[in-house]
């Protein structure tokens, strides 16, 4: 089991990388009136690499293969709103704002660990989810003239791409990770081309390039992410810390491309965030070692 502790832990930090990155990119399109299914249509090809690549090699069918292809639509389904909501929140909040948003999909993640994969929390965890929580209204700071409303929107996405990991911890021996990859994009990918075909635009080759690019880093870390998330089994909440790394990968971004930054009350609130990822590693390892 430490063997796939370290492997979901490793691959769970590459993905935070990637996913920064992605959102980065996106922060810069979106304000370039390029929509969602743009994205999605145009970044298509890298997506369909992984089976188009496992076809010629005559292993698609094993991958493709389930126990329960009903959670599978199930996932796909709750996974669909994410590019749509990513775009809307980066078109309206700034990078840093959106990647600290995220960070509460840890305090999700133990809430739903709790109920549906039935993990037992302990007294680090329950006091690394108060600062957490804490820390997320210093970012959202409810009643404040900064108030933004897609701060809340941010917030939904958090809870679909949580319980879509959490429906892939829960259900991880129903198919492999790269099954999972394939059918999670589905729905999103179909939708995004009817969307297109309404809506179509061409673009240069910059945006093209960026298009590509972001689509390679985006489906390497929901590879990664489905692929650490599998492999923790019933350590569900003890690898998710490492996803804090995000907020310094984002801030530096933000600052260096795009003169974004986070107020003193948000800078707050990223801190507490952050404190709570590090009061949460003793209780990951009480939790993981049962000591």
């Amino acid at each position: 089991m430490r063997k796939n502790i370290i492997l979901a832990s490793s691959a769970l930090l590459l993905s935070s990388i990637f996913f920064v990155i992605n959102d980065a990119i996106i922060n810069y399109l979106s304000s370039n009136d390029i929509q969602f299914y743009h994205f999605i249509f145009y970044g298509t090809p890298a997506y369909l690499s992984v089976p188009i690549y496992l076809f010629f090699k005559k292993n698609l069918k094993k991958h493709l293969v389930s126990s329960n292809y009903k959670i599978l639509i199930i996932r796909s389904l709750i996974f669909s709103p994410m590019p749509f909501i990513t775009f809307l929140a980066l078109k309206n909040i700034s990078l840093p704002e959106f990647t600290t948003l995220n960070m509460s999909s840890p305090l999700v993640g133990a809430i739903l660990a709790f109920f549906i994969l039935k993990e037992k929390l302990n007294f680090y965890i329950y006091t690394s989810l108060l600062f957490g929580f804490t820390g997320v209204l210093f970012v959202v700071q409810p009643g404040f003239d900064t108030f933004n409303i897609y701060f809340l929107v941010t917030l939904l996405g958090v809870f679909f791409i949580t319980l879509s990991t959490v429906i892939v911890n829960k259900y991880n021996n129903i198919a492999t990770a790269i099954g999972y990859f394939i059918y999670g994009g589905l729905i999103i990918h179909v939708t995004s081309f009817i969307f297109f075909l309404i809506d179509p635009l061409i673009v240069d080759l910059r945006i093209f390039f960026l298009i590509t690019t972001a689509s390679i880093f985006i489906n390497l870390a929901i590879f990664l992410a489905t692929y650490s998330f599998r492999m923790a089994q019933k350590y569900y909440s003890a690898i998710f810390c490492l996803v804090y790394l995000q907020i310094v990968w984002s801030s530096l971004i933000g600052l260096y491309f795009f003169n974004e930054y986070l107020n003193k009350y948000a800078l707050i609130g990223a801190i507490l965030i952050v404190f709570s990822g590090i009061i949460s590693v003793p209780g990951q390892i009480k939790q993981v070692y049962g000591k």
